[in-house]
This record gives C-alpha cells, structure tokens and sequence, in this order.
C-alpha cells in the first residue's frame, strides 16, 4: 500500500515538475533543479508504470488524474462503485476505462501546494 502512495505521490511531482520546466519565466538554474527532480523520481517509479504514464503523456494525455465526484478527472467517465470503494479502502491505484489515465482518490498527501516552491528556494 505505501509502494502504490509512493508511485501516485511521484507521478504527480513528475507531472507538475515537467509542466513547470516550460514556464518560460524559470531561470536555468530553477529548469536544472526540476529536471534533477524528475530524473530522481523517475528513477524511484517501477517501469511498468513509468512507461504507462509516459505513453499517455507523449500522446497529448494526461498520466495520472484524481478521481472527483465519483468520475475520472481528465476525461469524465464515471468510476464504477465497487472500483472507488477498492481504490479508497487500499490507497491503490486504478485505470480510467476510457482515457487510461493512472486513477487515485485524492487526499491531504496528494495536495503539494508549494512543494515547488520550495524545492526551488533550497540551495
């Protein structure tokens, strides 16, 4: 259960990292420090997974969405009940049935507010 949080936890920090390195107002230093990040965690992502979420990525997609009132947040599709009451018991992760993006119930871990910030200030 904690390898899944871990693998959720990352792909959001991988996702949002990559996005951050096209904001044409970072520095080079902040753009070095975020492709660090990302090849760190990249590193720590089992490949099965990696290659999933990179696949979806590449070809317009999103990855990993948060499910929201019971549906897919990227495309919409409806979770189906007893795939929401597994992926809330266990913390795991699912697939969206029509996008394919990786699927996680978001709480207080996957909200990483100014994580970024942060990351860059340091030294």
């Amino acid at each position: 259960m904690k390898e899944t949080r871990d693998i959720i936890l990352r792909l959001i920090k991988i996702r949002q990292a990559e996005r951050l390195t096209n904001n044409k107002g970072m520095s080079a230093d902040d753009i070095q420090k975020l492709r660090d990040f990302i090849l760190e965690n990249r590193r720590r992502v089992p490949p099965f997974a990696l290659s999933h979420f990179d696949r979806l990525e590449a070809s317009g997609g999103r990855g990993i969405a948060a499910i929201e009132n019971g549906k897919c947040s990227f495309c919409g599709t409806p979770v189906p009940k007893d795939e929401l009451d597994y992926l809330e018991k266990a913390k795991n992760i699912g697939v969206c049935d029509r996008c394919y993006a990786f699927l996680y119930i978001p709480d207080d871990d996957c909200k990483i507010g100014d994580f970024f910030e942060n990351l860059l200030k340091s030294e």
